[in-house]
């Protein structure tokens, strides 16, 4: 009976040896198994995460564990597998509206360059989301440069008078934005809601009068007012920048269809036989806010500067 009980007692004791041998093996496995990470470029890195940050992850490379941490950017990420088999995928959450908490997403624009060509137009623009907002604008024509029209009425003294253009416009638009790029070295924390490439789909209405010299029936010429009102509606492409969520720089060309209801006009020219030359012709015609090529219902043609202001 002793020799059987010394056999079961040896026995218990490989088998209480075993099984502490085998989780210090599952320990030891769990503690040193690799996690691996692949990267968007394709490569796959074997490694030890040590830490997962918003924007970046810290590891060991798992063939020198005792080598140096290295960081890499989640945006160079697809996802990582963990040793347990489990998984994290990585996106790119540029869309994701809390990266904007607190950035401004109002602004008032001024056309920097509309006051040399006879108007001045301010806009509002306001963000609805990531790459998405609508765009307002009220332009006042007479509020900036007037040209000098040259004219022969009744003598061989020249007359001139200014075109004295006087009127209102309005456009209307939404932006359909690509992602806001960023502002240095990629820095997705530097990104701006209000800033990126955009398309604009845009529709403008306007009134105006103008002097200008038109011909007569009998072929004779004299100044005359004449009233002018036009839309068009224009696709508009642009890029924006926004600089310390103060300030804007807008720049944008946009090609559409118009129609207005300008007549012919002319300008005294010394060097014609007829002393004049056709201003506008009908087949082009210049309404402030855009510009129409071809004859009404034509194409219509945009671009423009704009500073701007970001607000509450």
């Amino acid at each position: 009976m002793i020799v059987i009980d010394r056999k079961l007692n040896l026995k218990t004791c490989i088998m209480k040896q075993t099984l502490l041998l085998v989780v210090l093996g599952l320990i030891f496995s769990s503690s040193y198994s690799q996690d691996k990470i692949y990267r968007n470029n394709g490569k796959i890195v074997e490694a030890k995460i040590l830490e997962i940050g918003s924007d970046e992850i810290r590891y060991k490379e798992f063939n020198n564990l005792d080598g140096p941490i290295y960081i890499l950017e989640t945006d160079k990420i697809k996802k990582i597998v963990f040793a347990n088999g489990t998984s994290q995928q990585f996106h790119d959450n540029l869309k994701d509206p809390e990266r904007y908490a607190g950035q401004l997403k109002q602004a008032i624009k001024l056309n920097f360059l509309s006051p040399l060509y006879g108007y001045t137009e301010i806009a509002f623009e306001k963000s609805t989301g990531v790459g998405r907002g609508y765009e307002l604008s009220l332009g006042i024509i007479g509020l900036g440069k007037s040209e000098t029209l040259e004219y022969n009425y009744s003598s061989p003294q020249l007359e001139t008078i200014k075109r004295g253009q006087a009127g209102v416009f309005i456009s209307g638009g939404y932006k359909f934005g690509k992602l806001p790029d960023f502002l240095i070295f990629g820095k997705t924390k530097m990104s701006h809601l209000m800033q990126g490439t955009y398309i604009k789909p845009i529709l403008y209405f306007g009134h105006y009068k103008e002097n200008q010299v038109i011909e007569k029936a009998n072929s004779t010429f004299e100044v005359g007012k004449q009233n002018v009102t036009f839309g068009a509606l224009q696709i508009e492409l642009g890029h924006q920048w926004v600089f310390s969520d103060k300030f804007l720089l807008d720049l944008y060309w946009g090609l559409g269809y118009g129609a207005d209801n300008k007549e012919e006009a002319y300008q005294y020219d010394p060097s014609s036989p007829n002393y004049y030359y056709n201003e506008f012709d009908g087949t082009t015609a210049f309404n402030y806010a855009n510009a129409r090529a071809g004859t009404s219902p034509g194409f219509s043609l945009t671009f423009g500067l704009k500073l701007g202001w970001l607000i509450k």
